[in-house]
């Protein structure tokens, strides 16, 4: 019994030493794990740099990219708006100089599938201009635009390796698949340094700029095509015009013969000492009133430049002066003239040629509408925003088939050899280009109506005059 007690006191002292923990061993145990702990620390925080950096390296990628697409859409918007080559080749300076340095370029134009020196803008300096046809002469433009590739040649007038070593880097700028020109460029950055990307960027850029040249080569060409319209409707009016003097002539030698008449009997009377002071006076209101018509005439008939700048008219008085001139016309006709004029009315700013042009194709298309006479009716009024003109004849009206049409150019009720067809084609475009519109009410039978609605300037130094 004292045996198996001793074992188990024996053994109980045992288990007390095991749970006693010798102090080194610990200490040991601990430096081991804190080694541990700092090594995959130092690990986590390497690794979480490496992360940033890559981050960082990314991010400033990215930034780059956007900032090439800004400049991509920079250019786009350009050339979405450019009208001059002066305003593209500026743009596609500045952003050239975002991919690479530039000490000078320009673009040089291909004529028949061949580049030739011919500048894209006058501008262009002795020393490019040498070099594009040394680079020619070389056969080098010839293989950028038969290859369409860029290429990278070197500025013979520097070394290559030393400082200031330069480099032509020349474009093709293709569009449709075509080579339409070549953009050189002369660079400081020797040729290992300009990398792939610049020279796609570079290329992207020319390729935009070849839609910005076509554009311009188009909106020249509608210029020209404009200008040569601008000629043509001048011509055709100046020929209305002639065709109307040509009709008034008969009415204008009556009424410039009737004062000359007068004119011959007075200085008869005056030959025999009758009344000579009387007579002078006779004779000098004759002559007055021969002189306004011819000077009428003249003014009505004279060629006008399509772009005249526009004066202040007075609606009455340029009505008037028509009347007067096709006054005995009417008259023969038995066609009696009707003025209702509203007094004071605002002026306008018009061409008072081409204004009295259109009243006269009013008045000479009223006149043959009356052929058994009747009364052409001539009102003005003001309404708050428009002079409002009214041409109203008591004729034989326009048929409902032909009131669609009346102002189409070159379509006439008359008979054969009697009129044109460019009368009220040729008064609506005037009115228009004053800014107004012209409108027609007829009846069959009863007469027709046409209505000028002329916008009046109410800016003080219109109203006013200069």
């Amino acid at each position: 019994m004292k045996e198996r007690d001793t074992e188990i006191q024996i053994k109980q002292k045992e288990d007390e030493q095991k749970r006693v923990i010798d102090p080194g061993a610990l200490i040991e145990r601990f430096m081991e794990t804190r080694e541990s702990y700092i090594r995959a620390l130092e690990s986590t925080v390497q690794f979480l740099k490496d992360k940033i950096d890559l981050h960082e390296q990314s991010e400033t990628r990215i930034r780059k990219s956007l900032d090439e697409l800004v400049a991509m859409q920079r250019l786009s918007n350009t050339i979405s708006t450019a009208t001059d080559s002066v305003s593209v080749f500026a743009s596609l300076l500045d952003l050239t100089r975002q991919v690479i340095p530039v000490e000078e370029s320009m673009i040089f134009q291909v004529v028949e599938g061949k580049p030739e020196v011919k500048p894209f803008l006058p501008a262009c300096s002795s020393y490019m201009m040498n070099s594009a046809q040394h680079l020619l002469e070389e056969g080098i433009l010839d293989w950028v635009v038969e290859q369409k590739k860029t290429t990278i040649v070197p500025d013979l007038n520097t070394s290559v390796g030393e400082v200031g070593e330069k480099n032509f880097v020349v474009v093709p700028i293709i569009l449709r698949n075509e080579a339409i020109g070549v953009y050189i460029i002369r660079t400081e950055k020797i040729r290992e340094a300009v990398s792939d990307k610049d020279l796609m960027l570079l290329s992207i850029l020319s390729n935009q700029a070849a839609v910005a040249i076509e554009n311009i080569k188009n909106i020249e060409q509608l210029r020209r095509t404009a200008d040569e319209l601008k000629k043509s409707q001048a011509q055709m009016l100046q020929a209305a015009k002639l065709a109307s003097v040509g009709e008034l002539a008969g009415g204008i030698a009556h009424e410039i013969n009737n004062p000359l008449q007068i004119l011959l009997g007075h200085i008869s009377l005056m030959g025999q000492g009758k009344d000579v002071m009387q007579r002078i006076e006779i004779i000098r209101n004759q002559v007055q009133r021969i002189a306004q018509i011819t000077r009428q005439l003249v003014n009505f008939s004279r060629s006008v430049p399509q772009e005249l700048e526009h004066e202040l008219v007075h609606v009455n008085w340029a009505i008037n002066e028509m009347v007067t001139l096709v006054d005995h016309q009417f008259t023969n006709r038995g066609i009696d003239f009707d003025l209702r004029f509203e007094d004071n009315l605002p002026p306008i700013r018009a061409n008072k040629n081409y204004l009295q042009q259109a009243f006269l194709n009013l008045l000479i298309n009223a006149k043959d509408a009356m052929p058994n006479g009747g009364t052409m009716t001539i009102t003005t009024e003001f309404d708050g925003k428009n002079i409002v003109i009214n041409f109203t004849d008591n004729g034989v009206g326009i048929r409902k088939e032909d009131i669609d049409r009346i102002f189409e150019a070159f379509f006439t009720t008359k008979e054969p050899g009697k009129g044109t067809g460019l009368g009220l084609s040729i008064t609506r475009g005037i009115v228009r280009k004053l800014g107004g519109e012209i409108k027609v009410n007829s009846v069959e039978g009863h007469g027709t109506t046409f209505t000028i609605y002329l916008p009046v300037n109410k800016q003080k130094g219109d109203m006013e005059g200069k």
